[in-house]
C-alpha cells in the first residue's frame, strides 16, 4: 500500500515537472455563437478566451466558381455548387467535430494546403481588430447584394471595414487589384484562376459555360502562440458559404 502511494506521488511530480498541467490549449468559437442569414450575412459572437496564449481570431476563406445561384448552401447542395467545395468541407469535418481528438497543431498548414487563406481588411490590421479587444463582442460579415452596391465588409463596434482577399504573404497577386470580395470578371476569369501566381484563392468549375457565380466558404479559428513561439490553433468552426455580389 505504502509503495503504491509513493509511486503515485512520484508520477504526479513527474507530470508537473514535464509541464503537462499547462498544456497549451485554445477553446474554439462555438457553432451556437454563429447566426447565418442565407448566403448573405453572418453574425458571430466572439468568446472571451481565457488563455495567455491567445493572440487573435482568424477567418479563413476560399472562393468557388459555380454555374448557378444558391440562396442557401448546405451539405445537400455543396457538390452541385462545386465538387471541390464539398471535398474541402468533408476534409475539414473531422477537425470541426466537437467530439474529435484530432490534433489542430498544424491547422494553419492544413488550411494553406487546401488553398484557404486568412481574410484581411482594407486600411486596418485584422489581427488587431480581432484581438482581445473583441472579446464578448459580435462581428458581422456582410455580403448582401444591394443597390447601390456595397463592398462586402466586417463590422464591429459600429465600425465597418471592407473585406479583402489575401496575397498569401506575397505568393500570389489577386485580381482585381482592390482584392474585394466582389464577383468581377477578373476574379472569375479562367486564365487568372489557372495561374497560381494570380488568383490562387479561387477554384474553377469546368462545366460552367454561361454566368459564372462565385461563393466564399469561411471558417473561424482562435489563434495564438505557445511558450516556444510556435503557432497555436483551436478547432476550426465552419461559418458558412456566401454569395459574392456582382460589381
Amino acid at each position: 500500500m505504502r509503495s503504491a502511494i509513493f509511486s503515485a506521488a512520484v508520477l504526479s511530480v513527474g507530470i508537473a515537472a514535464c509541464g503537462l498541467e499547462d498544456y497549451p490549449f485554445l477553446d474554439r468559437v462555438t457553432s451556437g455563437a454563429i447566426t447565418v442569414s442565407f448566403t448573405q450575412k453572418a453574425a458571430i459572437r466572439l468568446p472571451s478566451v481565457d488563455s495567455t496564449y491567445f493572440t487573435h481570431f482568424t477567418i479563413y476563406y476560399r472562393i468557388y466558381v459555380s454555374g448557378a445561384y444558391y440562396s442557401e448552401v448546405h451539405t445537400g447542395n455543396m457538390n452541385e455548387l462545386n465538387s471541390v467545395l464539398a471535398s474541402d468541407y468533408n476534409y475539414f469535418l473531422p477537425y470541426t467535430n466537437t467530439d474529435s481528438t484530432t490534433s489542430t497543431s498544424a491547422m494553419g498548414t492544413l488550411f494553406a494546403n487546401r488553398k484557404y487563406y486568412p481574410i484581411t481588411l482594407e486600411g486596418a490590421n485584422i489581427d488587431a481588430i480581432l484581438g482581445s479587444n473583441a472579446f464578448d463582442k459580435t462581428i458581422t460579415l456582410d455580403f448582401t447584394e444591394t443597390t447601390p452596391r456595397i463592398i462586402p465588409n466586417l463590422s464591429i463596434d459600429n465600425q465597418k471595414y471592407n473585406l479583402q482577399r489575401s496575397t498569401g504573404n506575397g505568393v500570389f497577386r489577386p485580381a482585381p487589384e482592390n482584392r474585394y470580395f466582389i464577383n468581377t470578371p477578373e476574379l472569375n476569369n479562367k486564365d487568372n484562376i489557372s495561374n497560381t501566381s494570380i488568383n490562387a484563392d479561387v477554384i474553377d468549375k469546368s462545366d460552367v459555360v454561361s454566368t459564372r457565380y462565385t461563393y466564399a466558404a469561411l471558417y473561424i479559428i482562435v489563434t495564438g502562440i505557445d511558450s516556444y513561439f510556435s503557432p497555436l490553433y483551436s478547432q476550426p468552426t465552419f461559418i458558412g458559404v456566401f454569395y459574392l455580389p456582382l460589381p
